[in-house]
Parts: C-alpha cells; sequence; structure tokens
C-alpha cells in the first residue's frame, strides 16, 4: 500500500473524528437554545400557562441554519485563504490556521444575531400569555449557545477544508475535491443538521423537561407544552437540558454522524483500492466502475450488518427491561 493510501486512509479517520466531535455539539447547541424537538413544546408551555425561563431561539430547522453558518465560515475563510496564502508559498497551510478561526468566528457572531431576534421576537409574541423576557436567560445564554456553534461549524470548516485539499495534504493533488470551500460547507451544514435533527431528536432532554411523566411513554398531545419548570437547584433553563443531554444523548448523535462518516469513506476507499483505482488513478471507465460496484457491495454488507444488530440488541432489551405498560 503506497504512502498516498495511508495518508488518504490517516485524513478519512481525522473527518470522522471531526464529524462525530461536530455533530456532539451541534446538538447540545439546539438543545441550549431550544431549536430542535423542545421548540414545540417551549412554544407551547406559556399558551397553557407554563411561564418559564427557557431560551427559545429556533430560526428554521437545525439543517437550514446549520447551513447559513457553515457557509458564512466557509465564504470567510476562503476569502482570506485567497489573499493569506500566495504569502506562504509551498505551507498554504498555514494560512488556514488564521482564516478557519476567523471565519468560524464570523459564523459565531451571526448565530448571535439571530438568536437574540429569534428568542425576543418569539418571546414577545406571547405577551397575550404573560411570558416575559428574562434578561439573565437571555444574556446568560449566547455564551453557551455560541461556545457550542462555535466548536460545530469549526469542525465542519476543518472537514470542508481538508476535503477541498486532501489531494494536496495526501501527495497527489488530482484527488483534491472538485467543489470549493464554500459550497462544501454549506452542503456539510445540512448533513450535520439533518443528523442532529433526526438522531439528537430521540434523546434531546425529554426526560429533563417531562420528567413527572412515565419513561418510554412517548409524549401525548395533550400534554405539549406542560414542561417540568424547576430542577434540581432553582427553576430550570436550557443550561440544564445542555448539561443533561451532554451525559448521553450529545454523544450519541456524535456517533451517529461519525459512524456514518466513517463508513461511507471507509467502504469507498477500500472499493477503489481493491479495484487498483488506487493509487495510480487510472483512466479506464472499467476501473472506476468495478470501484463503484465494490464500494456499493460493502455498503450493502454494512447496512445489513447494523440492521441485524439492532434487530438483536433491540429484542435483548426488551427481554432483559420488559415492554412498557401504559397508563
Amino acid at each position: 500500500m503506497g504512502l498516498i493510501v495511508v495518508l488518504l486512509f490517516a485524513w478519512m479517520l481525522v473527518i470522522a473524528f471531526l464529524a462525530f466531535i461536530a455533530c456532539t455539539f451541534e446538538d447540545l447547541e439546539s438543545d441550549m437554545g431550544s431549536q430542535s424537538n423542545p421548540n414545540s413544546q417551549v412554544q407551547l408551555a406559556a399558551q397553557v400557562g407554563q411561564i418559564n425561563r427557557f431560551f427559545n431561539k429556533a430560526i428554521s430547522g437545525e439543517p437550514l441554519s446549520n447551513a447559513l453558518y457553515c457557509a458564512t465560515a466557509g465564504t470567510v475563510a476562503w476569502l482570506l485563504l485567497l489573499k493569506l496564502e500566495p504569502l506562504v508559498p509551498g505551507e498554504e497551510w498555514k494560512a488556514a490556521v488564521l482564516a478557519i478561526p476567523v471565519g468560524v468566528l464570523a459564523a459565531a457572531m451571526v448565530n448571535m444575531i439571530f438568536s437574540v431576534t429569534s428568542h425576543c421576537g418569539r418571546t414577545a409574541a406571547m405577551k397575550r400569555f404573560e411570558q416575559p423576557i428574562y434578561l439573565d436567560v437571555l444574556y446568560g445564554h449566547l455564551l453557551p449557545i455560541a461556545t457550542h456553534a462555535f466548536m460545530t461549524t469549526f469542525c465542519i470548516t476543518c472537514i470542508a477544508y481538508i476535503q477541498s485539499n486532501l489531494g494536496t495534504l495526501s501527495g497527489n493533488p488530482s484527488l483534491n475535491h472538485p467543489f470549493a470551500l464554500p459550497l462544501l460547507g454549506f452542503i456539510w451544514g445540512i448533513t450535520v443538521g439533518s443528523i442532529g435533527s433526526s438522531t439528537g431528536d430521540v434523546h434531546y432532554g425529554t426526560e429533563r423537561e417531562f420528567q413527572d411523566r412515565p419513561f418510554g411513554e412517548g409524549k401525548r398531545v395533550v400534554y405539549h407544552g406542560k414542561i417540568t419548570r424547576y430542577a434540581d437547584c432553582g427553576v430550570r433553563t436550557q443550561r440544564d437540558i445542555a448539561g443533561f443531554c451532554a451525559k448521553f444523548g450529545g454523544p450519541v448523535t456524535g456517533m451517529t454522524f461519525g459512524l456514518i462518516i466513517l463508513f461511507e469513506n471507509w467502504r469507498s476507499m477500500v472499493g477503489m483500492q481493491l479495484s487498483g483505482f488506487l493509487p495510480a488513478l487510472p483512466v479506464f471507465t472499467s476501473t472506476a466502475d468495478m470501484a463503484a460496484v465494490i464500494g456499493i457491495v460493502m455498503g450493502l454488507l454494512i447496512v445489513a450488518a447494523l440492521a441485524v444488530g439492532n434487530l438483536v440488541f433491540v429484542r435483548w432489551v426488551r427481554k432483559k427491561c420488559g415492554p412498557f405498560v401504559g397508563v
């Protein structure tokens, strides 16, 4: 196995690790600002007489908002790279050390602006239900929201940068991604938001907001808005929810995204390696077709193995814990 292939597999593992960190913080950021599933309950709480101190910043779905932040960071970083890379020929990565954090900082500022306007606007719309705007809640959640979003956007921008320069970093510039950094950031932003919205919704702290309901029964419509407002030490806020989710929900969501990236890249690269497409990169169509076929077959095998493993695990859990008895 050539050095190029080894470096490609090494960068693949780096991307998978960054994906794990990115989606972990994305899920916690949505919990911190009540942007995912908790949002519907927080919006309805005041309407059913549950005056609360939860932060409510939902502007749109997580995929769209994260696409905005990641595309913003990618665009600013890309523009800085165009100016800085010619200053350090042969060591372009040094420009990225400065450009990426600056771009992510710009995206975090955009996030904070939207968080302030959305929370204040949504809460002001509940004036008829006597839901006040707590300034300490507003100020106290902005920095945690920004820091969680910074980590998510930073990791996604790093993934986009590695992908767009993968060939150069591995020793073969022809392997560089054809998409520009901002477009890759936009695509990855949608992806990390989608994974956080789907997997994260299952572990978004419902046990924390609805701890007075039996675990496992689901949330009936009649309970919507009837959130539990008091924490162990005082009135509950979204910081309590994020702290709770950091123990399980965030890491599980990050693991989901990380494993998706790991398996996807791994099956593709193994297919290219077995077919002889790497490291020679032949122009023969038959070789490329064989690489695609091997990759698809390996992907199907991975999906089948995960489905069987999930079935066995669910049966074991149900047998051990027993079925839920409704009330």
